[in-house]
């Protein structure tokens, strides 16, 4: 490949983000809300169709289609759209996937060649576990644990956060069922 293909290569958009920047660019209403929610439906539609990402296409969208408006905010009030991140691991697309990671600067929690994200769960022998989120700048991963008898998840919880040191720490000393 010579360079001027490099370079065409390079600036060749993804369809996923040929089809969020279709949405965004023929929207015809005077509705912020209508307008965000467009956005977002066309942004999970575009992972939930296993549509290719490249890497840095959620920053791209975010910063060329005032994504800060439309991305969500987290449970620690921040824009980061863990939703989309949800989504991509369920639908499996694997682009999503590494596209919203390398805008986050998140490594993934993987726990049995699982990607964790908001609302994953899982068991071990003493507690139910369920991801409850992340923070992105200090790196780490929320969980919140209720004891197995506690069905109704009405009783004590436990609570817990890892970097990605700890969270190796701590799955190698669970056991799963």
């Amino acid at each position: 490949m010579n360079t001027n293909e490099s370079v065409m290569e390079e600036n060749k958009k993804s369809i996923a983000y040929e089809f969020v920047n279709y949405a965004w660019k023929n929207e015809n209403t005077d509705s912020y809300l209508r307008i965000n929610n467009l956005m977002r439906t066309a942004l999970n539609l575009a992972i939930e169709a296993n549509m290719e990402f490249h890497e840095d296409d959620f920053s791209t969208i975010l910063n060329k289609m005032s994504g800060g408006y439309w991305f969500g905010c987290n449970s620690n009030g921040k824009g980061k759209g863990e939703s989309f991140y949800s989504n991509a691991i369920n639908s499996r697309n694997t682009s999503a996937i590494k596209s919203y990671e390398k805008w986050v600067g998140l490594k993934p929690f993987i726990l049995n060649n699982n990607r964790m994200h908001s609302g994953s769960k899982f068991k071990d022998e003493k507690y139910c576990y369920s991801v409850t989120g992340f923070d992105f700048e200090e790196r780490k991963i929320y969980l919140v644990a209720y004891e197995i008898a506690d069905r109704k998840e009405e009783g004590r919880r436990k609570l817990f956060n890892f970097n990605n040191k700890e969270w190796l720490v701590f799955r190698n000393n669970i056991s799963l069922f």
